[in-house]
């Protein structure tokens, strides 16, 4: 049993290393990729601040445009993403306040 947790570890972090480098390369951060049709996400979305709601916009707008041209983001700006989890605290504590509403 040891054996394969250590097996799914070595293959969990080379996954998580590349779909961070797969972000990077379009400037995406992993919450930017989150359904908008969940009500909770929706919930969280409209929870950010206006500018860092304009910064996702912004970046989902040129992944587009990035994967249209067949081209990256250059590697300069890769490490300067910041945070890739910056919605999932939001998203948890709208689903905490939804998931209290509907016990009451």
């Amino acid at each position: 049993m040891a054996f394969f947790k250590r097996i799914y570890n070595v293959v969990a972090t080379r996954y998580v290393a590349r779909l961070r480098d797969d972000l990077n390369r379009y400037g995406l951060r992993y919450d930017d990729l989150l359904i908008e049709t969940d009500v909770d996400v929706m919930t969280a979305i409209s929870r950010l601040s206006p500018r860092e709601r304009a910064l996702r916009t912004m970046r989902l707008k040129r992944a587009l445009d990035c994967e249209l041209k067949h081209s990256w983001v250059p590697e300069s700006l890769w490490d300067k993403q910041g945070n890739h989890r910056y919605l999932t605290p939001l998203i948890e504590q709208a689903r905490k306040e939804r998931m209290e509403k509907d016990y009451l």
